[in-house]
């Protein structure tokens, strides 16, 4: 079988460690089972749950992009909370310091705050903002530090100077406008994050959907199809032409250099027919019943095998073959015809099957070519069978006839008797046979056996008892 399909041969060159023939005979399984074990009722089952599931997963989708956007505003405001509570802890401290008039000791208390909160800051980004967010915090990170570069600066002009509410007032002012840009700069940082992720999120959500709606698609086409299919394995027909199909790929891999035909189509020539070099011509049937398969199926058989004069081969892919054992062997008008059963596309029992013929038919035409060895036709075999059962019959005829015959020769020579001769030679000598004689009725028995089986039945003897009372006697004879 040649495959042309562009898709398939890209396939196929694109995968070279796939093995094509492994391929379609695992398709083909998942078909079988297909057909054994799914019906409507599941298939519509299978299709509603793949789309409930189809709609968890968006509804999930959606409440994993709240549950995002909730956390981003949640971690805008509570970096905007803190930052507030440290300016208010800042500017509370730092009008306690203002109380102190001593100029040395507001010095270290001013660097002290200004310590504690650049501290609180750092903190603070680090317990606010997510760990994923690293570009968010460097960027926080670089203006709290010009922050406190600023603050710095600002506190080191006003130890320079005298501090009285006018200076202080001063750098308080510019301590809450160098803070209000710090936590502005930082929520267009934290905007821009929170855009960043929102795009990013609906790119997936995208994604997943696009992927959703074609795996949707793909599902009902494929159902679709399977439907198809299986609707098809409903007819007999398909049914056995897929299983012949499948029969020629296992022969084309078990025999490379063959020559294979699918022949179902044409009259008496069974379904595939095998040649080969210097190998009997084989005739393949191909019966994929869920029955055992009838007589008449091997009756065709038999007339297709004669009418091509090749051997064949009668494959039963799931049943018995009735009055045929399990790889029976028939010779008919020369050519070697084996029968097997429950073969399920199993390599193993074709090529077992094929080898039987080709091994058996080399010796049949070894035994033809014989040159001392007449030939002789099925007419005068036919007749000399004939001839044979004849001569059975009058042998057996004859048998008999001479058994009958010598029973009647012998009772006429046991007849042939001189008794009164023997009455008188038995007064003068002594013969053998006085040993057996009947006192009743002078009965010459051969043997003792054969006196008791006579006194058993003797008519005399029976009288004589009679007239004595009919009492029961019981005769013994002894031997002298």
């Amino acid at each position: 079988m040649n495959i042309t399909n562009h898709r398939i041969v890209t396939f196929f060159k694109e995968h070279p460690n796939l093995d094509a023939e492994t391929i379609f005979l695992r398709f083909i399984d998942i078909m079988e089972n297909l057909q054994d074990n799914m019906n409507n009722t599941m298939n519509n089952t299978m299709v509603v749950d793949i789309l409930d599931k189809l709609k968890q997963m968006n509804t999930k989708i959606d409440s994993v992009s709240s549950s995002v956007n909730k956390i981003t505003q949640d971690t805008q405001d509570q970096f905007t909370l803190k930052m507030t509570e440290l300016k208010k802890d800042y500017i509370a401290e730092m009008n306690m310091v203002l109380t102190c008039n001593v100029s040395d000791k507001i010095a270290p208390l001013l660097k002290e705050q200004n310590e504690a909160l650049f501290h609180k800051t750092n903190a603070m980004i680090k317990e606010v903002i997510p760990n994923n967010e690293s570009l968010v915090t460097k960027g926080i990170e670089n203006m709290v530090k010009g922050f406190q570069a600023n603050v710095n600066k600002e506190t080191q002009d006003l130890l320079s100077k005298t501090i009285d509410r006018e200076t202080f007032g001063k750098y308080m002012g510019e301590f809450n406008q160098q803070i209000s840009g710090v936590m502005s700069h930082s929520q267009n940082l934290l905007n821009e994050a929170i855009s960043r992720s929102g795009e990013k999120l609906e790119n997936k959500i995208s994604n997943i959907q696009e992927i959703s709606t074609n795996s949707n698609h793909n599902t009902v086409s494929l159902h679709n199809s399977v439907g198809d299919l299986l609707k098809k394995f409903e007819n007999s027909s398909a049914k056995g032409k897929m299983s012949e199909n499948l029969i020629i790929n296992i022969m084309e891999s078990l025999y490379p250099a063959a020559q294979i035909e699918s022949v179902g189509q044409t009259k008496e020539t069974g379904d595939i027919i095998l040649v080969r070099s210097h190998k009997p011509k084989i005739l393949i049937e191909n019966k994929l019943w869920n029955r055992s398969v009838v007589q008449a199926e091997v009756v065709k058989f038999i007339r297709d095998v004669e009418t091509q004069n090749c051997c064949g081969v009668f494959l039963s892919q799931g049943g018995k073959i009735t009055t045929k054992e399990n790889f029976e062997i028939n010779i008919h008008n020369g050519n070697v015809l084996v029968y097997v059963h429950d073969v399920n596309n199993d390599p193993d029992k074709i090529k077992l099957a094929v080898d039987i013929v080709d091994h058996l038919k080399c010796k049949l035409d070894e035994f033809s070519t014989v040159g001392d060895v007449d030939n002789i036709s099925k007419e005068m075999l036919d007749n000399i069978n004939m001839e044979y059962q004849n001569f059975m019959m009058s042998k057996t005829s004859l048998i008999k006839i001479t058994k009958e015959f010598n029973k009647k020769l012998l009772k006429q020579i046991d007849e042939i008797k001189l008794p009164v001769l023997d009455d008188y030679l038995s007064s003068k000598y002594a013969f053998s046979s006085n040993k057996f004689v009947c006192e009743y009725c002078n009965f010459v028995g051969k043997n003792q056996q054969s006196k008791s089986a006579h006194l058993r039945g003797c008519g005399e003897r029976k009288r004589i008892m009679a007239e004595k009372g009919g009492g029961k006697e019981q005769v013994i004879v002894c031997d002298t």
